[in-house]
């Protein structure tokens, strides 16, 4: 989103909101940032409030450092706490106390936390959680904001019950979503997994990938750009086209490029995959329990591709044919005897 010429010399505070969210995601371009720039140049520089220049400097870096690590810290759920960062001199004239009140109610009010600030208290969170049933299609659902989800069979997730009034807020309890954020709000869309692994958008299309039980988390991205972090660090921003596999149990994340089917019609391609998640991915459409010992089956990799048309039976020839997988299949259930070399 970029600023019309209107709205340059004296945005409001709407405006200024998602400039501020824009910035802490890595997404502001040069026009948005010279809005900003006039924003922080707009507070008091004359009058007996300072010492000297390089007092008044030195405040005006404190309440941009303390807006933007309160907008991140809004991102990192962290919301009713607002700080503003500044070297303590030995002595403090009376004076300053009020631009230093100001500036923290500044924080507060582009965090929408100033409630929080009178009373002390935040609202306990509900959550709506969403499962789609294995073995049946593909499951829809529309957010309060607008936005979509589709959820794979057998995949949860849960989102807080006032989403879009505060924040936009998804997390992915179990399985593989897509998403088409709606755009115009004024909160970041941000999902995030029970490994810590988060993706933060405006307004984009993109998937996130996150089985239980299974070692890395995907991020796909089809349109727009996506911010992907762990808990203490940012793995990247990525474009249409782009995606991000993080490895649990090595914390390293790789960037690959290519065009991902999109999995929602039916098809999908597993390419160099564990047991683990082939295991999953039966179960999910087939409505299967799959029985295999994990320790033998975490040796191999596997590649397969199945549509909507494939079957059970079907799917399992061709594991046996491409890998030489060994099983039995009886009242629904898939028992793997082995691996034939």
């Amino acid at each position: 989103m970029s600023i019309k010429q209107q709205h340059m010399s004296h945005p409001d505070q709407q405006i200024i909101d998602l400039l501020l969210e824009k910035h802490a995601l890595g997404i502001l371009t040069r026009e948005e940032s010279a809005v900003l720039e006039r924003w922080y140049a707009a507070f008091p520089a004359e009058g007996h409030v300072f010492d000297d220049e390089a007092e008044r400097k030195m405040m005006k870096e404190s309440m941009k450092a303390g807006i933007f690590g309160a907008i991140q810290a809004e991102m990192e759920d962290v919301k009713h706490t607002a700080v503003v960062t500044e070297p303590v001199p030995e002595k403090r004239p009376v004076r300053r106390m009020y631009w230093r009140a100001a500036a923290a109610i500044l924080v507060l009010m582009a965090t929408g936390g100033l409630m929080y600030f009178f009373n002390g208290k935040s609202e306990p969170l509900s959550y709506t959680e969403v499962a789609a049933p294995a073995g049946r299609n593909m499951h829809y659902l529309k957010l309060p904001d607008g936005s979509a989800v589709w959820l794979e069979p057998g995949s949860r997730l849960r989102y807080v019950s006032n989403f879009g009034k505060k924040s936009r807020d998804v997390q992915i309890v179990d399985g593989l979503a897509h998403f088409s954020v709606a755009q115009g709000a004024s909160h970041p869309f941000i999902v995030s997994t029970a490994a810590g692994i988060q993706a933060k958008v405006l307004g984009t299309e993109f998937s996130v990938k996150a089985y239980s039980g299974v070692q890395y988390i995907q991020v796909n991205v089809e349109t727009g750009m996506v911010q992907v972090s762990d808990s203490g660090h940012i793995l990247g921003v990525l474009k249409a086209g782009q995606q991000i596999v993080y490895q649990l149990e090595t914390q390293t994340a790789t960037r690959n490029e290519g065009i991902q089917d999109d999995w929602r019609q039916g098809s999908l391609t597993l390419q160099n995959v564990s047991f683990a998640e082939v295991a999953r991915i039966l179960q999910n459409r087939y409505q299967v329990q799959v029985v295999y010992d994990g320790g033998m089956m975490s040796l191999y990799r596997f590649n397969l591709r199945i549509d909507n048309k494939t079957s059970l039976d079907e799917a399992m020839e061709m594991l046996k044919d491409l890998s030489g997988m060994t099983y039995t299949l009886s009242n629904g259930r898939v028992t793997v005897t082995g691996i034939q070399q």
